[in-house]
């Protein structure tokens, strides 16, 4: 064996410990739900029983999953792009050289870290219909108040900007780190050639910043597939089923219905909605500019 191979298979068995606690953590409990997914089991009386694709054909003929895939869908569409535009505006304008800059970061930064379960219990007073504190500051206006958690038409709208505004403060902070990274001279020589703020911005900074915004792309979605906490404290999949997303409906169907088999085929199938969407990102990649 020559000297190459050795320091492979040295490195090899170096990391290999951490390789098997990644695969018993993470690996084992996918084979594990992908096995189930093709079982009858109510986690309580006797074993898993196989079943073939029994809980796939049930799954995609039943109107509860696409209107979950609907509504999660939805989240996404709505989460994405509001939380990228309104992060990487709020980073353009901490990067003024304030003293003060440092608490507006810290402070748009504090919901990010902030416990979904206590951001859900604040908003549910907040999203109040009688005395929450919007519809108060719109009954101070003279206009009446609205049930935002308790009516269809705004209640997944309300998680929305809810998660927007917990995930403001990390996309604003990523954002910076890379717009302070951005050489001075481009905007130097762009001021000297006649070129506004706003150009700078069009033509500078958003190229620049072009790997954060296609590295946030992936990472919020992925995010907005897995939202579940402020569903269930808020909402609990109501009302009518408005904001029960793909993992809510999984939830329900495994841990209140008892239906492993069926669950783990709903968790397969968001797996799978997940890696596809990822990878059509991944397409676009050739429009990310390195330099």
């Amino acid at each position: 064996m020559n000297r190459t191979a050795k320091t492979n298979l040295t490195g090899y068995l170096l990391i290999s410990p951490a390789f098997f606690c990644l695969g018993a953590i993470n690996l084992f409990p996918i084979l594990r739900n992908l096995y189930l997914s093709f079982t009858s089991w109510d986690m309580v009386i006797g074993t898993p029983q196989f079943i073939g694709l029994q809980n796939y054909r049930e799954l995609f003929t039943n109107p509860d999953f696409y209107k979950s895939l609907t509504v999660t869908l939805f989240y996404t569409i709505g989460f994405v792009p509001v939380s990228i535009i309104i992060g990487f505006l709020l980073a353009v304008l901490m990067t003024s050289k304030s003293r003060l800059n440092i608490i507006y970061r810290t402070a748009f930064f504090m919901p990010h870290v902030t416990s979904m379960v206590a951001m859900s219990a604040v908003f549910l007073y907040i999203y109040h219909p009688q005395y929450g504190t919007i519809n108060t500051f719109l009954n101070f206006l003279g206009l009446s108040s609205v049930p935002w958690l308790n009516q269809r038409s705004t209640a997944l709208l309300s998680l929305v900007l809810m998660n927007v505004w917990k995930s403001l403060g990390f996309c604003a902070v990523i954002y910076l780190g890379g717009i302070l990274n951005i050489p001075e001279e481009l905007e130097e020589a762009a001021g000297m050639d006649g070129a506004t703020w706003f150009q700078k911005l069009l033509y500078i900074k958003i190229p620049q910043v072009s790997p954060i915004t296609f590295m946030l792309v992936i990472m919020l979605t992925i995010e907005s597939f897995k939202v579940f906490t402020q569903i269930n404290v808020m909402t609990g999949g109501g009302p009518d089923g408005s904001t029960t997303n793909l993992l809510t409906y999984m939830f329900m169907q495994a841990f209140d219905q008892f239906r492993i088999g069926y669950g783990g085929a709903i968790a397969v199938v968001l797996l799978i909605c997940v890696l596809l969407i990822n990878m059509v990102q991944m397409c676009f990649e050739r429009f990310v500019s390195y330099d």
